[in-house]
């Protein structure tokens, strides 16, 4: 059977609320791909956020710049409205590990990791029918920028009524180029679930 995306029943989802807490208390055992579909019926989601992402632009500049503690201050501005942002988790790992805190760099790495795992287990992307489900167009640069994957190319197609995201990349030590698909209609369709 082919690979199709995963897609969430959202009458049987978990309040938000509820999984943040047990992740915020350390407890492992929660789904993670639920943490981020719940997290899209949450009061703090929003379609797009110009405020986090001028807070996401500074958090990225001071870990470019080895301000490490800057670095976290903004990440943990972000993680207080959007729990599930990989890329506030990316820059606690390396901000902590680079100060020497290993406890909350593996934290931070642990939810990092997870978060991401469960974009990749909503599909393959390897096509529109099997797209990996974001929540975020920040999770589409995430996955290209931790697989360190060159993106030439953005497109837009649809599948059985869901907007579906293309790009075209190349991995740069194999020089292999393809497509990833990645499903947006939880970003379009907000109102209509």
């Amino acid at each position: 059977m082919a690979v199709q995306t995963k897609k969430p029943d959202f009458s049987k989802l978990p309040k938000y609320e509820n999984l943040l807490q047990k992740v915020k208390r350390g407890i492992k055992d929660i789904d993670f791909f639920d943490l981020r579909m719940s997290y899209t019926q949450s009061k703090d989601f929003k379609f797009s956020n110009a405020g986090l992402d001028s807070i996401r632009n500074r958090m990225i500049k001071a870990l470019n710049t080895k301000e490490y503690q800057k670095a976290i201050k903004s990440a943990d501005s972000v993680l207080q409205k959007e729990y599930v942002d990989m890329y506030s988790h990316y820059v606690c790992y390396y901000a902590y590990s680079a100060l020497g805190d290993s406890a909350k760099a593996s934290y931070h790495e642990y939810l990092m990791d997870r978060l991401l795992n469960s974009v990749i287990e909503s599909g393959d992307g390897k096509s529109k029918e099997s797209a990996f489900l974001i929540i975020s167009s920040n999770e589409e640069y995430f996955l290209i920028y931790i697989y360190n994957l060159q993106a030439s190319e953005k497109s837009f197609t649809n599948f059985d009524g869901d907007p579906i995201d293309v790009f075209k990349a190349i991995d740069p030590e194999t020089k292999e180029s393809f497509e990833l698909y990645f499903n947006t209609s939880l970003l379009i369709n907000v109102g209509n679930k």
